[in-house]
């Protein structure tokens, strides 16, 4: 399950945001034309970083409000 920690329709994400992906919670840490990275730190205080485009970001987001809707 993926949702979009701003509770706002808004598609634009900025560095800092939270974004959930499978009730997990990644930081968007960077971003680059048409390129977004997300990070997260584990338990064990390993970090994970995830490559992403704009475009899937967003549709991740999509899913995700769709989902919680239904």
């Amino acid at each position: 399950m993926v949702s979009d920690h701003k509770t706002g329709q808004s598609l634009e994400h900025e560095i800092g945001t939270s974004v959930f992906i499978d009730n997990r919670e990644w930081i968007i840490a960077e971003k680059h034309t048409g390129l977004i990275k997300l990070q997260r730190d584990s338990i064990d205080g390993t970090s994970r970083i995830m490559d992403v485009t704009e475009e899937e970001l967003q549709e991740i987001v999509k899913k995700s409000q769709h989902q919680l809707e239904n």
